[in-house]
């Protein structure tokens, strides 16, 4: 005879939010500059949202353009501290993965250090890609939360 224990975890998010393997993430249609998009994803505990792979990039890009598929969104990704060097919110450098539209980051007049996807109606440019924008301009944010296990 053969005895097998299986455990079934139950993942939950925070009202709103949606799991994907063990982080939630919501998608706010307000518009706020970077700072207060960061203030807000604290007051949820959590961060701006770090779409490190593909698999939770495209989550993501589902997330907001079924928010508001007419909106740039920021994300967790900056080069606030040196110049073209981009890093998450948690410190951690910009790895392999970077779906940048084409010639971006391109730091425009030398005030774009915070990252956002470009609408996914903005066909003249990446339809749903990485830009780098005016850290000071309002636009709608994704939040990203860890799951209670």
């Amino acid at each position: 005879m053969i005895v097998v224990n299986v455990h079934f975890f139950l993942v939950s998010c925070p009202k709103g939010y949606s799991n994907l393997r063990g982080a939630c993430y919501k998608a706010f249609n307000t518009l706020v500059n970077f700072g207060d998009a960061i203030l807000h994803c604290r007051l949820d505990g959590g961060t701006l949202a770090m779409p490190r792979d593909r698999a939770t990039n495209e989550f993501l890009i589902s997330l907001k353009n079924h928010v508001n598929p007419n909106a740039r969104f920021w994300i967790g990704l900056h080069d606030q501290r040196r110049e073209g060097h981009f890093e998450w919110m948690d410190g951690v450098a910009l790895g392999r993965y970077k779906p940048w539209d084409s010639h971006q980051p391109d730091d425009a007049k030398g005030k774009e250090d915070c990252v956002q996807y470009f609408m996914y109606t903005e066909s003249r440019f990446g339809a749903n890609k990485w830009n780098d924008a005016d850290c000071n301009d309002p636009f709608p944010f994704i939040c990203q939360v860890a799951a209670d296990a």
